[in-house]
């Protein structure tokens, strides 16, 4: 047993002292600095709730800090104070209002529901939306069905949430303001590192949210080629011989080598050269070794990503790059409401089914009347699972663990002395793990629970045994609730109850390429203002469609063939309808660079077998330079998937498909 317990306490000591360092071992002192903050802060909080009897408001100070912290971090600190202005006075009121509104239950119960269903909703606008969307749900079910706060004034409340946000302002300004670009840099480096679809897509939001600073615009316009050749030399490895494709694979595998180099040079915060294996021409690399020394077209187009990186690693030119054309942050957001608020959209289906379950759970919750079922809506949300959309499969699971996990706190409660004191080391432990509840809905809401059945559970005035089976007892009824409206909403809203794969990657694929020739005609002069925006509202409910799948095909723990390719070809297909609709809205002058693209795009998804680099010109216009090579790199990725989904027992297999019109363009 000494044994067990050393080896528990030594893997939580070596993954804190992960947590404290930087990517390459050292110690972090920005991080550290944080844990020790964020260990006073909730040690001083704890102190004065036991004295002053002040534990609700610290409770209230705490999650409001988390919740700050999960929506609005994640990128550079610019960015991020950005999204902090707009977030935190919405959370600041909802944490306020949320219990002086639990002893009003019409209205409750209808800023739950709204919340809930536009939280269900914000997925379509983009990643950040998304988690900012949940983080709102979560703080509105906390605030107004836990019953956490109910005794206090709206004073103190309000005093409590602003003391939470401000905390939350340090917290995010110290470990920013020593480097504020730093996520920013991480994110373009991982360009280099990361293969696959949507990895250039991120990086440039993250660029685009922290100013657009020319040099890094430039690495973007690198990268984006680079892997655009990448891609190109491992498709047409596929098409010729065995030696022939083995070099292929070797000069992609040196690359790979060479771009790992300049990573950490664009991680950097300075550059003042290049070490020489960052310098390599992964090419001749290659040719020195013997055999055939010709080259593909793509072979010279690694290197020349590679160069343009070189360059602009070591001059960092900090000046803004072009801005894109007015309006195009609001056409997409009222594109996205088109494509959405009609019942033909998968994700404004799940978004009804979590308002539904969640209304029920409120009528539940206002019939039983007990402090014990303070956890129900929680349970229900976990259960519910708002980001899977469509799918209901591991609900049972979810449900399982959720009862399980309530029955074992409660005997925790039960049987540990100062239980009291799990409040704060969960909101302490939730504030040096935020990167993990921003990226595990489950996880966030889970610690929720914990919260809210200790404080609770402290409160009530009758045996813990019996507080232990209420609180188990309600939890189940949260998770029933969940799966017994998910199953009858299937039955009466219309759904993919049976997916079709190929249908709907077939729509999805008809969608982007009406998308991409109306923007290829808008780049050549064509005025298509109306077809272009409802291409656009089409292939963004295809494609929010088709990433929803996977979900309805997971049948077991493990990811089936039929899973793997399905994401591949949706999150291939989604970020080349992100690139082409960013597109739309560069510059019209800029918007021919990527004409030749467009047109290798539009072959590519019609069946052809050429896979090769287009000519995008080099002309000082990186934001549009890097759209025109990532729609060649997702344009690869798409196809690869689409070859597999359709069976094709030798990829690249010439085919045609027959694209039949799944909906009116005019779309209603």
């Amino acid at each position: 047993m000494a044994g067990v317990n050393a080896g528990v306490a030594g893997s939580v000591l070596k993954r804190v002292r992960a947590r404290l360092a930087t990517e390459a071992g050292a110690p972090d002192p920005r991080q550290r600095q944080y844990a020790v903050l964020v260990a006073v802060a909730v040690v001083g909080a704890t102190a004065l709730g036991w004295i002053f009897d002040l534990h609700t408001p610290g409770i209230v100070a705490g999650v409001t800090a988390v919740f700050a912290l999960v929506a609005t971090s994640g990128q550079a600190l610019r960015s991020d104070l950005h999204r902090f202005v707009w977030f935190t006075p919405a959370l600041a009121l909802v944490m306020t209002l949320g219990p002086v509104l639990s002893n009003v239950p019409v209205l409750a119960g209808i800023a739950v529901a709204a919340v809930v269903f536009g939280a269900g909703m914000l997925p379509a606008m983009g990643e950040h939306y998304r988690v900012g969307g949940q983080t709102l749900a979560a703080a509105t079910l906390f605030s107004t069905t836990t019953g956490i706060g109910s005794d206090q004034s709206v004073l103190v409340l309000l005093a409590s949430s602003a003391a939470g946000v401000a905390f939350a302002l340090l917290l995010r300004v110290l470990v920013g303001l020593g480097d504020p670009t730093r996520a920013t840099r991480i994110a373009v480096a991982g360009t280099l590192l990361e293969p696959g679809p949507g990895v250039v897509e991120l990086a440039a939001g993250a660029w685009r949210a922290d100013g657009a600073s020319t040099w890094l615009g430039q690495v973007l316009a690198g990268a984006a080629r680079f892997r655009a050749a990448r891609e190109t030399l491992l498709a047409q490895a596929q098409q010729v011989g065995r030696l022939e494709a083995e070099r292929l694979r070797e000069i992609v595998a040196e690359a790979d080598r060479v771009a790992a180099q300049l990573a950490i040079a664009v991680r950097s915060r300075a550059c003042s050269g290049l070490p020489a294996s960052a310098r390599l021409d992964p090419a001749e690399v290659v040719l020195r070794r013997g055999g055939r020394q010709d080259l593909p077209d793509a072979a010279r187009g690694l290197n020349q990503g590679l160069d343009r990186i070189r360059a602009a690693v070591v001059e960092r030119d900090e000046t803004p790059a072009t801005p894109p054309a007015p309006g195009g942050r609001r056409e997409r957001a009222m594109g996205a409401i088109r494509a959405h608020l009609s019942m033909r959209s998968s994700l404004f289906r799940h978004a009804l089914r979590c308002t539904l379950a969640v209304g029920v759970g409120m009528v539940i919750v206002l019939l039983l009347n007990d402090p014990s079922e303070s956890g129900l809506l929680l349970a229900l949300y976990v259960v519910l699972q708002p980001a899977a959309r469509d799918s209901m499969n591991g609900a049972l699971e979810r449900t399982g663990g959720s009862v399980l996990g309530v029955v074992a706190l409660a005997a925790l409660i039960t049987l540990l002395p100062g239980a009291y004191l799990l409040v704060p080391l969960v909101v302490a432990a939730m504030l040096v793990n935020i990167d993990r509840l921003r990226t595990d809905y489950r996880t966030l809401l889970g610690a929720l629970i914990v919260i809210t059945v200790v404080d609770q559970a402290m409160q009530l005035d009758r045996p813990l045994v019996n507080v232990a089976i209420s609180f188990a007892a309600n939890t189940a009824i949260g998770a029933a609730i969940a799966l017994s409206v998910g199953y009858v909403s299937y039955l009466v809203l219309p759904s993919s109850a049976l997916p079709n794969v190929r249908g709907a990657i077939r729509s999805t694929v008809w969608s982007v390429s009406e998308l991409l020739r109306s923007v290829r005609a808008a780049g050549q002069g064509a005025n298509l203002r109306q077809a272009l925006h409802s291409a656009h509202v089409l292939a963004m409910r295809r494609t929010q469609d088709l990433l929803g799948m996977p979900a309805l095909l997971d049948d077991n723990d493990e990811e089936t063939e039929d899973e793997r390719v399905t994401r591949d070809a949706a999150v291939a297909l989604d970020a080349l309808r992100q690139d082409v609709a960013t597109l739309a809205f560069r510059p019209e002058a800029e918007r021919a660079i990527a004409v030749p693209a467009l047109r290798a795009v539009d072959d590519l998804l019609a069946g052809k077998t050429s896979a090769k680099i287009p000519d995008v010109a080099e002309n000082a216009a990186p934001a549009t330079e890097l759209l025109a090579s990532s729609l060649v790199e997702n344009a690869l990725h798409a196809r690869a998937a689409i070859d597999r989904t359709f069976g094709y027992d030798s990829p690249w297999k010439s085919y045609t498909i027959s694209f039949v019109r799944p909906e009116r363009l005019h779309i209603k």
